[in-house]
């Protein structure tokens, strides 16, 4: 069971408002069926499982998850080694679902899950150990805003640990999900499957510690430091 705390919320709450009221609403329809798609046995087949676990079991002390969703990562964290956990999404129909996740995996009354915007995180700055993002850059309007909110929230020794879709570096791949980029992010809940990660996350001021490709280029697994 988890210890109270975590990162201080700001005085100032965050509010949704425009085109993150919109994206909230669009995922709380997405909630029920959720899992079978991404976490279903097609992702299992190739391999997100285990490399959720692999990620993100190096993850410790204060603990923020970005669009947390219905909580698909929960399994993978080694709790002995987290000492507070705290999730946010713009969806409440996803919040839901990963609380209740969160209870069947004894997470503790403790952890937190927060209506917020990754782009506008309401966290004081150095809040934060250990900051996990998996499969929800490609969705967020503006990826690099969240990685420069990512980077303000961790602590000078911390840690972020992604796992993205990227440009492929294989072939014409990458040329490929340039071509298809528009039709693709129409038919899967506005994901951006082309983004340079790695060049966002240099952008940003973050530091690539190690950067692993996985599915022909296609994902790519990084961990970075502030």
């Amino acid at each position: 069971m988890l210890r109270g705390g975590g990162g201080a919320l700001l005085t100032t709450p965050w509010t949704r408002e425009g085109r993150a009221s919109e994206v909230g609403e669009r995922y709380d329809g997405y909630a029920r069926t959720y899992d079978d798609l991404d976490g279903g046995e097609a992702a299992r087949a190739l391999g997100l499982e285990a490399m959720r676990a692999e990620a993100l079991r190096a993850a410790r002390g204060d603990v923020l998850e970005l669009a947390v969703g219905t909580g698909l990562n929960l399994p993978a964290y080694d709790l002995r080694g987290v000492k507070t956990f705290t999730a946010i999404d713009l969806s409440p129909g996803m919040l839901e679902r990963a609380r209740m996740r969160a209870k069947e995996l004894a997470f503790g009354d403790e952890a937190r899950f927060i209506e917020a915007d990754a782009t506008a995180l309401p966290f004081e700055d150095g809040s934060f150990d250990f900051v996990v993002d998996t499969f929800s850059l490609c969705v967020i309007e503006d990826p690099l805003a969240a990685l420069k909110e990512v980077r303000r929230v961790l602590r000078k020794d911390g840690r972020a640990v992604l796992i993205e879709h990227s440009k492929s570096d294989v072939g014409a791949l990458g040329w490929y999900q340039d071509v298809t980029s528009l039709p693709v992010k129409s038919m899967s809940k506005g994901c951006v499957w082309n983004q340079d990660v790695e060049g966002l996350i240099g952008r940003s001021g973050m530091r690539i510690v190690k950067s692993q490709r996985a599915l022909l280029g296609l994902l790519v697994v990084v961990e970075a430091k502030p």
